[in-house]
């Protein structure tokens, strides 16, 4: 099999894999390798288990993530402009957070997926800091906090959103308002 080939299999298998699991995280790999339209054995010359093809899912949303972020992070924007446009760039990643917050317990011990997600969070820490020494955001408040707060806020949102309780416009304007009115200094 070409590269190419062996590419395009485990493209169509992490695509078809996010969607399948996202709707029924039960499905089993039989369903996903027919939504992928390849068979079971290629599946499982890519994924052994099913724990490798969520940890690669997972990783995968990360990195989606991060790629998301990078932009807002490395700008010049601070304070509340920056926060907006940083809730705006991982709304539409709605989806790839709702994945992460059903399949957490199977990825929590996998290092990769923890040292991406270590870099994550010490970004926007490092970020909030920043934001803290220019008087943009409350000094009071542990920059460990507001990653956090801003972390569970988009586990938050992307729940409403799967659930179909609230449009992205209404989660976002919640998602700003509750994280800016706890964050932002008087």
């Amino acid at each position: 099999m070409t590269d190419l080939r062996i590419k395009k299999s485990q493209r169509a298998l992490l695509d078809a894999s996010f969607q399948v699991l996202l709707h029924n995280p039960h499905a089993s790999l039989s369903e996903i390798a027919s939504q992928a339209s390849v068979g079971r054995a290629t599946l499982y010359r890519h994924f052994p288990t099913r724990e490798s093809l969520i940890t690669a899912i997972s990783v995968e949303s990360l990195e989606i993530v991060k790629d998301a972020m990078l932009p807002i992070i490395t700008s010049d924007n601070q304070g509340e402009a920056a926060f907006r446009k940083l809730i705006a760039a991982l709304l539409p990643l709605a989806d790839r957070f709702h994945f992460l917050q059903m399949v957490w317990t199977l990825v929590e011990m996998d290092q990769e997926f923890l040292d991406l997600y270590g870099k994550q969070m010490e970004t926007v820490k490092q970020w909030i800091e920043q934001g803290q020494r220019q008087g943009e955001i409350n000094a009071d408040l542990t920059p460990e906090w507001v990653v956090s707060v801003l972390d569970s806020l988009l586990y938050s949102a992307s729940w409403m959103l799967a659930q179909g309780a609230m449009n992205k416009d209404d989660v976002e304007q919640q998602l700003v308002h509750t994280l800016l009115r706890g964050i932002h200094r008087s």
